[in-house]
């Protein structure tokens, strides 16, 4: 019985390890996420302060050729960012759920480990009473033999 314990106490503690460690990746994809929502927020804010700054001007064709297709390319790049962000909001669900998994394993490991445990430790209770019982009764047969 103690080998057994002593084996699914190495099982928690090599699933605590694995928990730990998706728990890491899950907390770093979720911080790149939050860094490309970010860069996101930043690029959009951009393109509208550029494009208020610019109502109120004057510009030529040439000029007005340049800023069309400056904003071109940050509406591109906002797609670029758009797409990379969605892709990491669906890696993140991943990690998210890959830690849940192996947080649902260490839990049911525990839980096997403490039965297991509270098995072991009713049978030495057991064991206990049963030589208790057994040295009073040897006890009883003396006191009555003596007599």
């Amino acid at each position: 019985m103690s080998s057994r314990i002593e084996k699914i106490q190495t099982l928690v503690e090599l699933s605590e390890a694995e928990e730990s460690k998706a728990l890491e990746t899950f907390s770093t994809v979720q911080s790149q996420f939050h860094e490309h929502l970010d860069q996101l927020d930043a690029l959009r804010s951009y393109v509208d302060d550029y494009a208020h700054q610019n109502l109120d001007k004057t510009l030529s064709s040439i000029q007005m050729l340049s800023t069309q297709a400056f904003v071109g390319k940050l509406h591109h790049a906002i797609e670029n960012e758009s797409s990379k962000t969605e892709r990491f909001k669906e890696v993140v669900e991943k990690a998210r759920e890959a830690w849940i998994e192996k947080r649902s394993r260490v839990k049911a490991l525990q839980n096997l480990l403490l039965k297991l445990k509270q098995n072991r430790q009713a049978s030495l209770d057991k064991q206990e009473q049963n030589f208790l019982d057994d040295l009073s009764s040897q006890a009883f047969s003396r006191k009555i033999q003596k007599k």
